[in-house]
């Protein structure tokens, strides 16, 4: 079984951002990346780059990037080959494994997917994304590193507004101290979990593991455009509405941003070396609030073997078998090290040890090729040829699965690329037809009917009122920053509110006037610094 150690997402390139720098840095001899910052003896020899890089901790060790002409050729548009702890590593948009897939897509060719009902070329590509951001694109510490894993974090993001001098050039850049940052996994609580008064972290059950931890993560392009424009400080919205814009800067159509989702194997949560944790039986009927602790199905992964793994889960948590049992390549995961079990640990205010792991059970995926956004969201399935809603074997048959390895191939899709069907237009349409539901069951299916804030009768009488009934891009499209919010209140509790069912809603609704819309992205006003006061 091949060891995955937890890494910063996730990693953490030292010397200046990758994200930020790659297009200053220009090399007749060498190829063009950010790595050039923190690393020295640079060779290319056939079809490798080989240098050495320094660690985190001031360290220099002798690291090679292999297949050097497909890295260049995939990192054309703000991509960068970057320096993660000592590695070089390929950092593009989004990795092209399946060349049958055009990333970013044309906007007219959405829409024409969209308006024409095109499920079918809608569902490849939300799996194209898919197997780009869960590909192999290099190694750090004798560790195979995923696409998604070198993306930047909020909190990464944030530091590097705060910390990187504007209009800096490249000769000034080089002189500036190298920015140290400890190899720190960034996950904490859910926003709307750490907003309810249970939130508290739950013993697990005996049904399972309830507890989930979630980090939010850009890809380059758009954690260049998030840095560039300062889009984490509270002292840039307020400039933007005292100049009288009513959104943000629209993100790169190849922007991506992701929320994953995970759930920590430690001592204290696994038995004889099984860990438990609920499975997802599907959307439940009627609709209601639906959370990990009423799913009433397990699901076991046994820790310290190997094997296929099976393709069912076990209703009523009672008969642990073959058929229900999994290992731990059958998820995509990691093994966290000692620095990050120190940090989790403090961040989580739960324990966790050197050699435990975290399993990916979910990851809301959004990319900006098209007004609207694309949505998709993907979630760990026991048998994901043949998954529960809101997924659907339509949607698996079109799984690459000839791109995904073992561990990624055990997700289910679903996705929100309209929010009512027939699709409206981005303006001027009505709220009717028939809901367009899509959610991930580890992040939206507890919700009740007091978790919203709008709630609109599709036709006046299809009236969405839980977690299990909401569409990511209706939702989304009501992230903007009030003027009018405390958002101190409450811990932060107004950072990620209005929330919203499934309902179709122009993007010039009145409910945005005398805001500043987020261009979709909750994430920048959840990690906001509030760095004066509000107009």
């Amino acid at each position: 079984m091949r060891k995955r150690y937890l890494l910063l997402p996730l990693l953490m390139a030292i010397g200046f951002v990758a994200t930020y720098y790659s297009q200053a840095i220009q090399s007749d001899i060498y190829p063009v990346g950010s790595y050039q910052l923190s690393c020295e003896n640079i060779v290319v020899e056939s079809n490798s780059l080989t240098a050495n890089c320094e660690t985190i901790n001031g360290a220099y060790k002798l690291t090679t990037l292999s297949n050097l002409p497909g890295c260049l050729n995939s990192i054309t548009r703000d991509g960068d080959i970057g320096n993660i702890d000592g590695s070089l590593m390929c950092l593009p948009d989004l990795p092209k494994v399946d060349t049958s897939i055009t990333f970013p897509e044309a906007e007219i060719t959405i829409n024409d997917w969209v308006y024409n009902k095109k499920t079918t070329n809608i569902y490849q590509h939300a799996w194209g994304m898919w197997a780009g951001l869960t590909s192999f694109v290099g190694v750090a510490d004798d560790t195979q590193v995923r696409a998604f894993e070198t993306w930047a974090t909020i909190n990464n993001i944030l530091y590097q507004i705060e910390n990187l001098p504007a209009n800096t050039s490249l000769q000034e850049m080089k002189a500036l101290p190298m920015v140290k940052q400890s190899m720190k996994m960034d996950l904490s609580l859910p926003s709307r979990l750490k907003n309810k008064k249970s939130a508290a972290i739950t013993t697990p059950l005996e049904d399972g593991d309830t507890n989930i931890f979630v980090s939010v993560a850009y890809n380059p392009p758009a954690a260049r455009h998030a840095i560039s424009n300062k889009l984490l400080l509270q002292s840039t919205l307020n400039t933007f509405l005292k100049n009288g814009y009513t959104e943000i800067p629209n993100f790169p159509v190849n922007a991506i941003t992701i929320k994953p989702v995970y759930k920590v194997i430690s001592s204290e949560n696994t038995v004889n070396g099984i860990y438990t944790f609920p499975g997802w039986p599907g959307t439940p009927t009627p609709a209601k609030p639906f959370p990990e602790k009423d799913w009433n199905n397990c699901v076991y992964v046994n820790i310290t073997s190997t094997g296929s793994g099976g393709s069912t889960i076990d209703e009523g948590c009672n008969n642990r078998n073959a058929s229900n049992t999994f290992y731990l390549d059958n998820f995509i995961h990691q093994k966290i090290n000692q620095q990050n079990a120190e940090y989790l640990s403090e961040q989580l205010s739960i324990t966790v040890s050197a050699g435990d792991y975290a399993i990916l059970v979910g990851m809301h995926v959004t990319s900006r090729e098209t007004k609207r956004w694309t949505w998709q969201s993907f979630w760990w399935s026991a048998n994901p040829a043949a998954p529960h809603l809101p997924s659907s074997n339509a949607m698996a048959s079109q799984r690459p699965t000839e791109f995904l390895d073992a561990g990624a191939q055990h997700y289910a899709l679903t996705v929100a690329y309209n929010m009512v069907s027939p699709a409206q237009p981005i303006t001027g349409g009505e709220n009717v037809g028939a809901s367009v539901i899509g959610y991930n069951p580890h992040l939206e299916a507890g919700f009740s009917p007091n978790d919203f804030h709008y709630s609109r009768k599709i036709n006046g009488t299809i009236d969405n009122q839980y977690g299990v009934q909401t569409n990511c891009m209706t939702c989304h499209n009501l992230a903007l920053y009030n003027p009018q919010t405390n958002y101190t209140e409450n811990d932060g509790a107004n950072r990620e509110t209005p929330y919203g069912t499934d309902y179709y809603m122009s993007i010039t609704d009145p409910v945005f006037d005398n805001t500043l819309k987020l261009d979709f992205a909750w994430s920048i006003l959840g990690g906001l610094k509030l760095d004066e006061p509000q107009p």
